[in-house]
């Protein structure tokens, strides 16, 4: 569909960015890896999953922006 061969392909999908070269993602920002799908939290979440760019998903037990605040039962 491209007979000038101008526009690169990817093999896989780049989820969140583009294909920028054959085989290339460049991602949006807040996000990263191969495909673009995994997301980046800076800072990064301590006790917990970065679940979407900037958002932690904490483990039992913690709150807080990075997970680093335990939570305390009376």
């Amino acid at each position: 569909s491209d007979p000038t061969c101008t526009t690169p392909v990817c093999t896989s999908p780049c989820v969140n960015g583009a294909c920028s070269a054959p085989g290339v993602c460049t991602c949006s920002s807040g996000w990263s890896g191969s495909t673009c799908a995994t997301p980046v939290c800076s800072p990064a979440c301590v006790n917990g999953v970065c679940s979407s760019p900037g958002q932690c998903t904490c483990s039992g037990g913690w709150t807080g922006p990075t997970c680093a605040t335990p939570v305390c039962s009376p």
